[in-house]
Formats: C-alpha cells, structure tokens, sequence
C-alpha cells in the first residue's frame, strides 16, 4: 500500500521550468506547475551523495516511488489541471457563466467555442472555479555563439514568485520512506536558472498521509456500465507491440476489471513530451501524450467498483509512472457540472527576509531602514508646518531652554522627556502661584502639546500610512528601529518646530 509524501511549498524566486512543447525560437515559455520529473531531481541529486545511493538508486527509479506533478494551491484548497469538454459563447459574463458539457452526450450549441478555464480548478456544486498562474519574463542576449550566429535576443518565461503549490510522493517501500522526506527538511532550488537567482522554494510542510491525492473528486460509489475518466498528468500507453498507441483499451480494462470497454465521447489535445538526460548528456526520445485535463466518457459492460478506481487512480496507467505521467481520476458528478466561474489568485510576495541567509536579512533591513526614515523626515517637515506651537505668552527664554534639553538629551530620549516635563510642570506651577493671568499662561497649553508629541506613536502622529501596517520590505516595522531610535526621532521634531517658530517671529 502506498502512503503519501505531501509536499507543501511556495516559490520565493521566480521558478522557470522549460515546457518545450510550445517554446519556439528566441523564446522559453515555463510551465505552469513543478513537474514530477523536477521533484524527482530534487530527491535523487540530494540522496546521491549517501555512499548506499547505489544501492537505493534502483528504487528511487522504479515505480515503487512515484513523483507527482505539483499543482498551485488556494489556501487549503489543492486545485486541479481544468478539464476539458466545455464550451462557451465569448459574450462577457457578471459571475457564474452557463457551459455546454459535450462529453456527456456530444451534443453543443451551434456557434460555441471552446471554454476559457484558466490552467487550474476547483469544482463545486456544478460549477467550476478556475485560477490562472501569474508569470513574468526577462530578456538577454545570447553571447555565446556559434560559428556564422547571429546576437539575438531571447525571451524567457518564468513563474512569478508567491504561488503556493502542493506536490506528492506515492512511496510503497518502508527503507526510503524517511530518506526521502529528509530532502525536504529546508528550502529547495528547482528548475532552470539557478545561478541567475531562480528556483528557490520554501517548504511549508512535509508529511506522509494515507489518503488519496484529490480523493475529494473522486466517485466514490460503484460505477456501472459507464463512467468519467480526467487525466490529471499528461498520459500515453503502449500496445501489444510496445509501440505508443494513446490509451490501450485492452490493457485498461483489465485494469477497470470490466469488459468490452469503449470511448463513448472524449475531448482532448496532444502534447509532445520532451526530456534531457544530464548524465549522457543528450536528449531522451520525446513521447507524443493525451494532455493533463483530457477527459474521457468511457462505457462498458460491468461495474467500476469504488476500490478499483482508487487502485487504479493511486498507481497509474501508461508509460512513465514513477516521473508523475499517467495519473488519473475517476471524477464524481461531472455529468452536472454546467457553469464557470473565474477566481483570482492572490500572490503572497515573499521577499528576501524570508530566506535563511542572515546577510540577506541585514541587508534588506538597512534598505527598508532608510526608506522608512526618509517617509518619517518628510512627514515631519509637513507637521513642523502644519500644527505650529501654540506659542500664547511663552517666551524666547523659555522656548530657548525647552530647546536646550532637546539637543542636550538628544541620544537620552527617556532622560529627555523627564526634563521636559519637569521643566514645563514646574514653570506652569510658577506662573500659577504669581498668579498669571489664565488668559496669557500659554505653558499649561504648550505641555500638554508636547505631552501629546512624546507619549503618540510615531506613526499616528504623524499620519502615515504604509501599504502594509506592520513591515516595511517585509522586515516588521519594530525591528527597524528602536523606541530610543524613535523618541530621538521626537526630539528632533520639537527643535525643529521651535527654531521653526523663531524664524516665523524674526519675519
């Protein structure tokens, strides 16, 4: 029985894995997921340098170990490739919009085109929710040149970081099992681009589970006489001669264990199926497969029994299982399915401050640092302006003095604002005991004002307002600077609003 290496991960880099299915000349396109084949990778470059990786090489290789493709993930939702088999007028539409399914009969609406689903959905209560993945691109100039070739420039494509994507390893043999989830203790590097920055990827969580893989679509009553296949990886079989023949009606229903098994209605498209093997150095013969999300209506005589489509979705059919192809699932209630509905997927952009490297951290704290400082100075300008001292009758000495504690105590803050207070509280006490007009007493007013300066966060103070209330580049607003940081901050603002005031008076 095979458990589940549930791989959680988010990709803090931009990630390119090449799909050169639909790259052309002078341009990369990635794909939209991280393939069984690059999680793969990850597993055995880590484990080949155990000194038995000899000895557990064939294992990792065969299909007692099979690595699925990773597909994007909305929260807790895990999302599957989009089927296929729908079609839609292209009016533009406020919410749910009505499809026509023609894998259930074959039959749609003259004049429809083919369904726009995104790359990745959800299904629920007869409709289908689907999310695109975001991407970005850069471009360079090839510099490394044959004989007689031209400089041109390229364009290559990459998944835009802070998608979130969960991926599985099935794993039926017990003296791997661990091994394997060990490699995904710390962040990983996938994909092409590694030395330019790209491919690092945060793992979120890692454990073994025995439930199915997207067992939540999956029919879970007997299916008699007909029933819904969707490819969730891209899949091909082989024929009785070994030749590459799309699906094997014979040898699927000796899987299905049913009888004169047909296709009724199917929709699909093709892919071709590349690969490079880095050892030889060469490139692996190319496969021409039925694409993720093809869907098939299959009819025969008999009943799909609940347990032998989890057998059959849990181990695979074709060519290729242990690389993630051939992946199937028997979906509940497709026939209802009779709406979309397109849902925006929201990116957390993780930056820099993230990763595990404590330079990395230092150095973007500096940034975020002096950005943020420089949104404080210019706040403060505006509120010198703003809100003068309510001067009344107080005078230059005693403004004067009020000054002399704020550069004296400008790197004691705490000191600082016990002086001032005291100085005020006891200048206020002054002029009441000489009985001071309360009309011409301004030092009760001009205490409470700076009262109101040193014990208001910075922030409110000043009205600012930040994307994000709490961190700065990523970094937390409270690790940038200190509180003595900050009341230095206060200090400096009274000087400038007293020297502010003097000059207003020389005018």
């Amino acid at each position: 029985m095979s458990e589940y290496l549930k791989i959680v991960l988010q990709n803090t880099e931009p990630v390119r894995i090449s799909d050169d299915s639909t790259s052309q000349s002078g341009q990369t396109v990635s794909l939209r997921y991280i393939p069984g084949t690059a999680i793969r990778g990850i597993v055995v470059n880590a484990l080949a340098k155990e000194e038995d990786f000899s000895e557990i090489k064939k294992t990792l290789f065969s299909p007692a170990v099979r690595y699925l493709n990773a597909y994007l993930t909305d929260g807790e939702r895990e999302l599957i490739p989009s089927p296929k088999g729908f079609y839609e007028d292209k009016t533009e539409a406020q919410g749910k919009k009505e499809l026509d399914n023609v894998v259930v009969d074959g039959a749609f609406t003259e004049g429809l085109k083919r369904a726009s689903l995104g790359r990745f959905c959800r299904i629920e209560d007869g409709c289908i929710f689907y999310y695109n993945v975001d991407t970005g691109s850069d471009m360079k100039i090839k510099i490394n040149l044959g004989e007689g070739e031209k400089q041109n420039v390229f364009r290559n494509e990459y998944i835009a970081p802070g998608h979130v994507f969960t991926g599985y390893i099935a794993v039926e043999d017990e003296a791997v099992k661990e091994r394997i989830k060990d490699v995904f203790a710390g962040d990983i590097l996938v994909g092409n681009g590694r030395s330019a920055g790209l491919g690092r990827c945060k793992v979120l969580s890692c454990e073994y589970t025995e439930r199915l893989p997207y067992q939540e679509y999956l029919a879970d009553t007997d299916q008699p006489d007909s029933c819904y296949m969707m490819l969730l990886s891209n899949t091909v079989m082989r024929d009785e001669t070994g030749e590459l023949c799309g699906l094997n009606l014979k040898k699927l229903e000796e899987q299905l264990g049913v009888e004169e098994l047909r296709i009724r209605y199917c929709s699909t498209s093709t892919v071709e199926v590349k690969g490079y093997n880095s050892v030889w150095g060469t490139r692996t013969p190319s496969a021409v497969m039925y694409e993720q999300g093809s869907v098939f209506h299959l009819e025969y005589k008999g009943i799909l029994t609940a347990e032998r489509m989890r057998a059959v979705c849990g181990k695979g059919i074709g060519i290729r299982m242990n690389e993630g192809f051939g992946r199937v699932l028997f979906l509940n209630d497709y026939e209802t399915i009779r709406y979309k509905k397109a849902e925006y997927y929201t990116r957390k952009i993780v930056c820099a401050a993230d990763r595990q490297y404590p330079e990395d951290k230092e150095t973007l704290r500096i940034a975020a640092r002096g950005w943020y400082r420089n949104v404080l100075k210019r706040a403060a300008s505006h509120y010198v302006v703003e809100h003068p001292l309510p001067r009344g009758k107080i005078s230059n000495s005693q403004l004067g003095t009020l000054e002399s504690y704020t550069t004296a105590y400008k790197y004691e803050s705490q000191e600082a604002e016990r002086m001032i207070k005291r100085y005020l509280q006891h200048t206020d006490s002054k002029a009441e005991n000489a009985r001071v007009q309360k009309t011409k007493n301004g030092v009760k007013e001009l205490e409470r004002y700076i009262s109101h300066i040193m014990d208001t966060d910075i922030e409110t103070l000043l009205k600012i307002e930040t994307k994000d209330k709490e961190s700065i580049m990523g970094i937390p607003k409270k690790e940038l600077f200190t509180s003595e940081e900050l009341g230095k901050m206060k200090l400096e603002l009274i000087t400038r609003m007293i020297r502010y005031d003097n000059k207003k008076e020389a005018r």
